[in-house]
């Protein structure tokens, strides 16, 4: 077994550098960056600041220059999403495993042509699902899957927080997916359809612009600070998916609410409910023995079990106990995101073992007809059937 893979990096714009690259140096040395490449002069001086006395790494003139070089073992495809499937078939038809950043592409034809690829070339695609890696997934896997509580009836998503500041992500959704829905809610997509228990059946939904528009450029409110934008992308959406086991689950996305960052989940079982906050502000109760330092992720569970008094006017959530918490985690460890470490390592093993990763095409690809699903029910303001 090769001890340390030799890795070619294409994109290497800010989630290379804030997320991708820390996490990548967090694997202890299992990985060598050999050689990155950007069309975007600026992305390139950035990174060879933050890379800063490696001299090793070689700055390519082109893609093609790293999917070719026969020093290299794999390559990390972090581009817009309009030239994933460009650079990945190309790389799988080079023999090299591939880590793609998601969603996988916008067209699931081109999902589809990829998995092919995939099979002919006998090396892996990983798409960079990172929340399929964090401990937050892995607890909820546990709770779901232990049968418990019962089975899953029904699921819901809030999560609101400033928009994305990228430009690319909202100007041109034809090519690189809708933002808020092929970007962000591919994420919450993924996670119910490991949960549901069942393929999705049909999606409906609404969304729209209440902060940006097609032609003017907008001053909204970003994690860095205020931006300009403009674009075709939505900035809202609430959408609903019906599994084929009758499964319901919801998702409500804003990007229009800064003051009130939010990222939660509830997941109603027989026996008993899941609220699960992933990285955000929350306070914890009174009598808790956490520190609540950082954004920490938290599960709760209520069971029930008649053993919570419920007067009709204080939900039984609320005020959540230590008793009632299952899981805590700052993610201390994690750079930036949490799984971004651990994704790596993953795909560290599909490399080495020739491993077929957990974030697999096949999965990536039915969100992505989930995602399809949405979009089409938005623009066409009916209920979708979604592909099989």
């Amino acid at each position: 077994m090769k001890k340390t893979v030799n890795l070619g990096i294409i994109g290497c714009g800010s989630i290379f550098r804030n997320m991708h690259l820390p996490a990548i140096n967090e694997n202890n040395n299992k990985f060598r960056i050999i050689s990155i490449y950007d069309n975007d002069t600026n992305s390139v001086r950035l990174s060879k600041i933050v890379t800063g006395e490696d001299n090793s790494i070689n700055y390519a003139d082109s893609a093609e220059d790293i999917i070719y070089n026969k020093n290299i073992d794999a390559v990390a495809v972090l581009t817009w999403t309009s030239s994933h499937f460009k650079n990945a078939s190309k790389a799988l038809l080079a023999g090299k495993h591939v880590f793609l950043e998601k969603p996988v592409s916008v067209k699931t034809s081109d999902a589809d042509k990829l998995i092919s690829l995939e099979k002919s070339s006998k090396k892996f695609v990983q798409v960079g699902m990172v929340l399929r890696y964090s401990s937050f997934y892995k607890e909820l896997c546990r709770i779901i899957d232990s049968k418990k509580y019962g089975k899953v009836l029904w699921m819901n998503w809030l999560e609101t927080r400033p928009f994305d500041p990228y430009l690319w992500r909202y100007i041109d959704p034809e090519k690189n997916g809708d933002a808020i829905i092929h970007d962000k809610a591919v994420h919450q997509i993924n996670l119910f359809n490991r949960f549901a228990g069942a393929k999705p059946a049909e999606a409906a939904a609404f969304g729209g612009q209440y902060k940006i528009n097609p032609f003017t450029f907008s001053k909204v409110r970003a994690f860095s600070g205020e931006v300009k934008l403009k674009g075709t992308s939505n900035d809202h959406v609430m959408a609903i998916i019906n599994y084929k086991n009758g499964v319901k689950a919801s998702i409500t996305i804003s990007y229009v609410s800064p003051h009130a960052r939010e990222s939660r989940w509830i997941i109603q079982l027989e026996r008993a409910k899941i609220a699960a906050h992933f990285e955000t502000f929350v306070n914890p109760s009174i009598d808790s023995t956490k520190k609540w330092s950082g954004h920490p992720s938290s599960i709760y569970i209520f069971k029930d079990d008649n053993s919570y008094p419920v007067p009709w006017k204080y939900p039984m959530s609320y005020p959540p106990q230590d008793k009632n918490l299952m899981f805590y985690d700052e993610y201390k460890n994690e750079p930036m995101h949490p799984g971004s470490a651990e994704q790596w390592n993953e795909f560290y093993q599909t490399v080495t073992k020739n491993k077929k990763p957990e974030s697999s095409l096949e999965i990536a690809l039915q969100d992505l007809k989930v995602a399809e699903a949405i979009d089409q029910a938005i623009k066409k303001k009916k209920v979708i059937k979604i592909k099989k």
